[in-house]
C-alpha cells in the first residue's frame, strides 16, 4: 500500500516465526469497511473518505476532499467542534467522541443524522492525521425509542380503557343499580313499566359501550366480515365529526393475507386516518387497498399540510409513525411515506401475499364457482 494521507504507510510488523500472516490489502479494507471513515489532517481538512461516507452523508468523494471537516457538522455546533478538534490534536489518543452525547452529522440534503464517532490519531511522513470512524445510529435510536414508546403506549392504552370503563360503563351500571332499587318500591304499574323501559335502553347503551372498548382492543369484524368491510366500518364515523371527504377504494383482498398481516393493514390505516383527522388539516382523504402482483398494497392519501417524514423519523417521529413502520416490518412488508409541505401526504403499505392464505382463498373461490 502506498503512502498517502488517506491510507497511511504500510507499517505492518514482522509476524512471529512459524506463524502464518496472509497479505492484507489495506486500501481494500478501507473501502469495504461497513462504517464511514474519514481521514482528516491536523488543520481539519478532509484528505480521504471511503464509499460508506458518500452513501451515509450524500456527498461524493470529490465534494469532500480538500474541504473542512466542519462542513459535515451542523451550523450551531461548528464552533464547538473546531475547538474540540484542535484540543484533540494537542493531545491525540484513540477514543470515542462525545461519550454520553448524541452527535449529529450534517448530510448534503440538510438533514441531521444521529451518529457515533470514534477518533484515532495517525502520523506518517506527510504529517499528522485523525482517522475518524462515523457510524449511523438512527436505526438503533429508532429501536430504543420504539421500545420506550411501546411501554408508554401500553400505559396510555390502559389509562384510556380505565377512563372509558369508569366514565361510561361503570357510571351507567351504577345508574342502573339505582333504578332497579327504585323499581322495587314502585307500586304504580305504569310507572314501573316506564322505569323498566329506561333500564332496558340504558342496558343497551352499556352493552354498546363495552362493545366499543372491545372493538378498540381487537376488531372482531376482521374475522366476522373481512378486512375491507372492517375498514369501512371503522372509517364511517370520520365522515361526519371531522368533515372529511372520504373516498374508499377497497378490494376484497384480505383473504390473501394471514390474520396478523390483516391486523397490520387495519391498524396502519386506522393510525394514518387518525393522524389526518388530528394533524393534517385536510379536506379530502383517499383510502385504497388492492392486489399488485404478489403484494397487497394499502394507500392513504390526503391533501393536508404535509410534513418532512425523514426528519420526523430521525427526530423521534412520535409513537404513531414508529408503530406503523414496526407493524409493517413485523408483517414482512414495508411502509413508505411521501409528503411535502402544503402538498399532502401519501402513506403506502406493501405486504407480501401469504402462500397459505392465497391457496386457501383460491380453494374457496374454486368451490364457489363449482
Amino acid at each position: 500500500m502506498t503512502e498517502v494521507p488517506g491510507g497511511g504507510a504500510d507499517e505492518r510488523s514482522e509476524p512471529p516465526e512459524g506463524s502464518f500472516s496472509p497479505p492484507v490489502d489495506y486500501a481494500a479494507v478501507f473501502r469495504a469497511a461497513p462504517d464511514g471513515i474519514l481521514i482528516v489532517d491536523e488543520g481539519g481538512i478532509v484528505r480521504d473518505v471511503n464509499p460508506q461516507v458518500e452513501q451515509l452523508l450524500g456527498y461524493s468523494r470529490a465534494e469532500l476532499l480538500g474541504r473542512p471537516v466542519e462542513r459535515l457538522v451542523p451550523p450551531d455546533a461548528r464552533a464547538g467542534h473546531s475547538a474540540k478538534r484542535e484540543g484533540f490534536m494537542e493531545g491525540p489518543s484513540a477514543r470515542p467522541m462525545g461519550v454520553g452525547l448524541e452527535l449529529r452529522a450534517l448530510r448534503k440534503d440538510g438533514l441531521q443524522l444521529p451518529v457515533e464517532v470514534s477518533l484515532r490519531p495517525y502520523s506518517n511522513s506527510l504529517g499528522r492525521f485523525v482517522i475518524t470512524v462515523v457510524r449511523d445510529v438512527s436505526e438503533r435510536n429508532r429501536l430504543r425509542r420504539l421500545g420506550a414508546g411501546t411501554i408508554q403506549a401500553v400505559e396510555e392504552e390502559r389509562r384510556r380503557i380505565a377512563r372509558e370503563l369508569h366514565d361510561d360503563s361503570a357510571q351507567r351500571l351504577a345508574a342502573l343499580l339505582l333504578r332497579l332499587r327504585l323499581l322495587e318500591k314502585l307500586e304504580d304499574p305504569g310507572e314501573r313499566d316506564r322505569v323498566i323501559r329506561q333500564v332496558q335502553n340504558e342496558l343497551s347503551d352499556a352493552v354498546e359501550g363495552l362493545g366499543r372498548i372491545s372493538r378498540g382492543l381487537r376488531p372482531p369484524a376482521l374475522a366476522d366480515v373481512g378486512l375491507d368491510a372492517a375498514i369501512r366500518s371503522h372509517l364511517r364515523p370520520y365522515v361526519g365529526p371531522h368533515s372529511l371527504d372520504l373516498t374508499l377504494e377497497l378490494e376484497p383482498v384480505g383473504s390473501l393475507l394471514g390474520e396478523d398481516a390483516q391486523l397490520s393493514v387495519y391498524r396502519v390505516i386506522q393510525e394514518a386516518v387518525s393522524n389526518v383527522a388530528r394533524h393534517a388539516e385536510a379536506s379530502r382523504v383517499r383510502v385504497a387497498m388492492r392486489r399488485e402482483g404478489e403484494e397487497i398494497v394499502a394507500e392513504i392519501e390526503d391533501d393536508g399540510r404535509g410534513f418532512d417524514p425523514e426528519k420526523a423519523f430521525l427526530d423521534g417521529a412520535g409513537l404513531g409513525l414508529l408503530g406503523m413502520d414496526e407493524r409493517a416490518r413485523l408483517a414482512g412488508g414495508r411502509l413508505m411515506i411521501r409528503s411535502r409541505t402544503e402538498r399532502g401526504t401519501r402513506v403506502e403499505l406493501r405486504l407480501p401475499i401469504e402462500e397459505s392464505a392465497g391457496s386457501e382463498a383460491s380453494e374457496q373461490e374454486g368451490r364457489a364457482h363449482g
